[in-house]
């Protein structure tokens, strides 16, 4: 094993058509190198958690969704990054020397059609943009064919049901486990075959020679490869920069205050007048009879004469109505309203914490990178609405414009497959834009592009 600072490789050697080869294991060593992912190598439960408490992805996925700003900004990223969907083509030169595209249906491919059908290319491509633009990094499983020079299938494991299992005594992950299990408990028994899997782990820079040399070499017929985006200072897990929003605290806020309106409308109690009627009303307007009545006889009286008042104070059909009182003098002689009516200030009235909603809404959409008036937001800081058709044009094209790299990401799965395989290496992979134009420009008001 050869050291190189902290990579770690292993050389793994065997033989591909008679010839020699060597393919090299890289790993990540340093265990404690970043807090949030710590190998939990307790008997039975040796795996690399993903945060504090192995909760991190559904954490965070929880959070978000009760998000609506949120939520819709992952919903634009997700929409932006798949486009108009998987386009296939090649790239030409014209007589004049300038570069030409010329797209190539993916039904006239014999080779990839029946690939890509078998696969249900939509929705496998769909499900590692949502991983990648969740959690920086998809874990596609790679089935081989029986003699394992090529492979048959491939299909999505959930990044959040994944963790790596803890480095062997060479500092390698050999490994990754898969269960609905992780999130649920710090402590899953990895070694249980009925609620956990575990597939072998492959560096992606391994060459196709190297992965056949590998898995014929260790009898693999299944392997995973992690696709993701460059990591920062991560020892295993990525973190998207939109993470930002859960460490801050911003998403806390903007997911607080509908709490706490919720709770104040759950809560309060609907009371709008303090009705406050002196014992001597009664002794007045019933004089010297009221000492004999029953109490039960007393309590009615009281209990009309509130729903009197509050009858005419309530309904849109009395605004505006007066309540008349009788006034007599106390001890002092001061005049004392027999009736007093007091309004309760309604709390919910002048929009309280709204205003700080809005801004770790806003808060939110930026680390995001979701210009607001995509989805109607408006412009942080001004006044509500939902933006100007141009405002939204712009912003949805320069988005889908920043894709780009991502998409190289998603693409690069194909682009393993298709060298594994041998597919005509001229074929190229996009994702198609969406450029929404003006009415005036195209009657559609959209138009395609790679």
């Amino acid at each position: 094993m050869e050291k190189f600072g902290e990579i770690s490789f292993v050389k793994i050697q065997g033989k591909t058509n008679g010839k020699q080869n060597v393919a090299e294991v890289r790993t990540v060593k340093g265990l404690d190198a970043h807090t949030v992912a710590k190998p939990n190598t307790k008997e039975g439960k040796k795996y690399i958690t993903w945060g504090a408490d192995d909760k991190f992805p559904s954490t965070i996925s929880k959070a978000v969704r009760k998000n609506g700003s949120a939520s819709s900004a992952m919903r634009v990223k997700e929409r932006a990054h798949y486009g108009n969907g998987l386009a296939l083509y090649k790239t030409e030169t014209s007589e004049a020397g300038k570069k030409v595209i010329r797209y190539i249906s993916i039904e006239d491919e014999p080779t990839i059609q029946p690939f890509l059908k078998q696969i249900k290319y939509k929705l496998f491509l769909q499900e590692t943009i949502k991983d990648l633009e969740w959690f920086n990094v998809a874990f596609p499983e790679f089935v081989l064919s029986p003699d394992r020079k090529s492979i048959a299938s491939v299909r999505r494991q959930k990044t959040a049901w994944i963790r790596y299992e803890a480095p062997n005594d060479k500092g390698i992950i050999e490994n990754v486990f898969i269960s609905s299990k992780f999130g649920t408990s710090n402590n899953v028994d990895v070694s249980d075959k009925n609620y956990v899997s575990k597939i072998p782990l492959l560096n992606p820079y391994l060459t196709k020679d190297e992965v056949i040399a590998y898995c014929q070499q260790n009898k693999i017929d299944r392997f995973t490869i992690p696709f993701g985006f460059p990591l920062t200072d991560e020892s295993f897990y990525p973190e998207a920069d939109w993470h930002s929003i859960l460490h801050s605290g911003w998403l806390e806020v903007a997911n607080s205050v509908p709490e706490y309106k919720l709770n104040i409308f759950r809560n309060q109690v609907s009371v709008k007048f303090i009705i406050e009627i002196d014992e001597r009303y009664f002794q007045k307007v019933y004089e010297d009879q009221w000492e004999k009545y029953p109490i039960t006889e007393k309590l009615s009286i009281r209990k009309n004469l509130i729903e009197a008042i509050t009858d005419e104070l309530s309904g849109n059909t009395n605004s505006g109505k007066s309540v008349s009182s009788i006034m007599f003098e106390d001890e002092k002689s001061n005049q004392i309203s027999a009736v007093k009516i007091t309004p309760i200030d309604d709390k919910l009235k002048d929009g309280s914490y709204l205003p700080e909603a809005e801004a770790a809404n806003s808060e939110v959409l930026f680390a995001m990178g979701v210009d607001p008036s995509v989805i109607g937001a408006g412009i942080p800081g001004g006044k509500l609405g939902a933006g100007s058709g141009s405002d939204k044009r712009v912003a949805f094209n320069i988005l889908q414009s920043l894709k780009t790299a991502d998409r190289d990401i998603t693409l690069s799965i194909l682009e393993f497959i298709q060298d594994f395989n041998d597919w005509d290496p001229k074929i190229k992979f996009a994702f198609e834009n969406i450029e929404i134009t003006t009415l005036d420009k195209n009657p559609t008001s959209t138009q395609t592009g790679i």
